[in-house]
């Protein structure tokens, strides 16, 4: 039985028709959620990824992987109407107008393994993959070799883009995904402004680094059904991309304003901040954020999983048979996030789990933060999430 490897490497920081782009936002939204469930710690992923590149893999899907994929993704039934929406969706999500922004996909397989031609090229030519074919019999070899393909990439992202040798390993094939993003906010914060805001948590005392940006012109909304108010602060000259906050009300179980956006609209509720700045003017309100920084590995089988994905994990259900003669079937799919927020703005990067292993060891024990929140990062025109994450919890002081 052959193994599929999924291995997604994010480096990143960071609204449109309905139709094919409200599928990824809700896919984003309900991804968000199933992640969050169970953790006890912060996390941080990137939508936007872990949908690409399953959408380029449930192409070659038939039967009842297709249906699940269909299901999950919201899919129309014509295929050929797939790639172009996605294609459509990708050149208004990728631009690097306002932030410095790069999406890559590669695609590793073992020589030996029998893949329909058709299915590389359709990778290559409508997913934009960059594919090659690798002894993955010869691990430290095929490593060597995939690590020289990710190094045509620019400098400053190849500390962050590495396979190593037991990735090969029990593998025949890997698909590797790279975004990566860091903007400006359109109005950066005063670092003078920068302080430390200390509280008392029961027996544990905490401190953030608070930032402050005092009468800022930004559109806020409060909503009284969702428990929360939602404030959008833009990235560059443009605002092209921007930081949506949701601030659950005083006493809110963050949780539960999680859960009653999935059953709210995104676009709806960026429609309706758009609709009140332009009624009453960009408000004059006072941002307050931490200055934070959140580096998270996800295993995110169990959360697609639940989500309805169930079959493209099991050795006897996965249905690949538009891609291989072989049975070939998803082992693990991963993703590593690191986010930075400063005053000046945002910056993410992800590693592949182990390869490079630079951060401090995850504290004992963190506290409950005073006011947590949670934040998508999204693209104007489509409303599409780039990333999402939640700031509940820091480290004991």
């Amino acid at each position: 039985m052959r193994v599929v490897i999924f291995l997604i490497l994010f480096i990143s920081a960071s609204f449109g028709d309905l139709d094919f782009n409200s599928q990824t936002r809700n896919f984003s939204v309900e991804l968000f959620y199933h992640t969050l469930q169970g953790s006890d710690r912060d996390v941080a992923i990137s939508p936007y990824t872990v949908w690409s590149l399953l959408i380029s893999m449930a192409y070659e899907t038939t039967g009842r992987t297709w249906e699940q994929f269909s299901k999950v993704f919201l899919l129309m039934e014509d295929r050929s109407k797939i790639v172009e929406e996605f294609r459509k969706l990708r050149t208004s999500v990728v631009v690097n107008k306002g932030a410095n922004i790069s999406l890559s996909n590669f695609l590793f397989y073992d020589e030996h393994l029998n893949v329909y031609s058709d299915s590389i090229r359709r990778l290559e030519n409508d997913f934009s993959f960059i594919a090659q074919r690798l002894n993955f019999e010869a691990p430290q070899l095929a490593a060597h070799g995939a690590s020289r393909t990710l190094h045509t990439h620019p400098a400053y992202l190849r500390p962050w883009m590495r396979l190593r040798t037991e990735d090969f390993v029990d593998a025949t094939m890997i698909m590797y995904n790279c975004l990566s993003f860091t903007a400006q906010w359109s109005k950066p914060f005063n670092v003078s402004n920068t302080s430390p805001e200390y509280y008392r948590n029961g027996n544990a005392i905490g401190r953030e680094n608070m930032m402050y940006m005092m009468n800022a012109r930004v559109q806020y909304w409060k909503s009284e059904s969702l428990h929360a108010s939602f404030t959008r602060l833009p990235f560059g000259d443009d605002g092209r991309y921007c930081m949506l906050l949701v601030r659950p009300d005083s006493g809110e179980d963050i949780g539960r304003v999680l859960e009653r956006l999935r059953e709210a609209s995104l676009w709806d509720i960026l429609n309706r901040m758009r609709g009140v700045a332009v009624v009453l003017g960009q408000g004059e309100v006072d941002v307050k954020l931490p200055r934070f920084a959140i580096t998270s590995k996800i295993i995110l089988n169990t959360p697609l999983f639940n989500m309805g994905l169930s079959d493209v994990f099991d050795p006897n259900f996965a249905d690949f048979n538009n891609f291989a003669e072989d049975k070939i079937y998803v082992g693990e799919i991963t993703q590593r996030v690191t986010v930075d927020i400063t005053e000046l703005g945002t910056t993410v990067r992800t590693t592949i789990p182990a390869v490079y292993e630079l951060e401090t060891p995850m504290p004992a024990k963190q506290t409950p933060v005073k006011e947590p929140f949670f934040f998508f990062i999204t693209e104007q025109s489509s409303a599409t999430v780039l990333f999402g994450g939640i700031y509940s919890k820091i480290n004991l002081y």
